[in-house]
């Protein structure tokens, strides 16, 4: 069957960790808004990032990258086959801006100690705030920061 869904339309057996422009929508007709494929691991490795670091990234980068990229951020979310996250930015910020805020949350976060340096992890303020990996997230924000740092020096 085939479908509108932007990312459905990839290769997933080909694709690698990356960080690609998935599609580029527009709101109110004109306001442009762009989904932005964040792949941790690559799907045909079939090496996948358990839900409790999933949601420990999600935490971190939906508050972080606010502080980065203030209002321009729209949405942060996991992607479903847990290789991976979306992030739908607002505005005509440069693909290379958005990458180096991902790159500095990753590099200034794959650090944690205690589940109280994760944002937003409170009863008040979370569906299930004992649902976090404080290890699996530090490694895989390290692994995905170095190679943003890595892509990023070399455009």
């Amino acid at each position: 069957m085939k479908s509108k869904v932007a990312s459905f339309a990839v290769d997933h057996t080909t694709l690698d960790r990356g960080f690609y422009l998935r599609s580029t929508y527009t709101a109110l007709g004109f306001y442009p808004l762009r989904s932005y494929d964040m792949r941790f691991r690559a799907p045909r490795e079939k090496s996948y990032l358990s839900p409790e670091a999933i949601h420990t990234i999600e935490h971190l980068m939906a508050h972080f990258l606010r502080e980065k990229l203030g209002n321009k951020v729209v949405s942060f979310a996991p992607m479903g086959c847990k290789t991976g996250f979306y992030l739908i930015v607002k505005g005509w910020t440069p693909m290379r801006k958005v990458m180096e805020a991902v790159a500095d949350v990753c590099r200034e976060h794959s650090s944690l100690r205690v589940s109280g340096e994760i944002p937003g992890l409170t009863v008040e303020q979370c569906g299930n705030p004992t649902f976090y990996n404080i290890e699996e997230s530090n490694a895989a924000l390290k692994e995905y920061g170095m190679w943003l740092d890595e892509i990023l020096a070399q455009m």
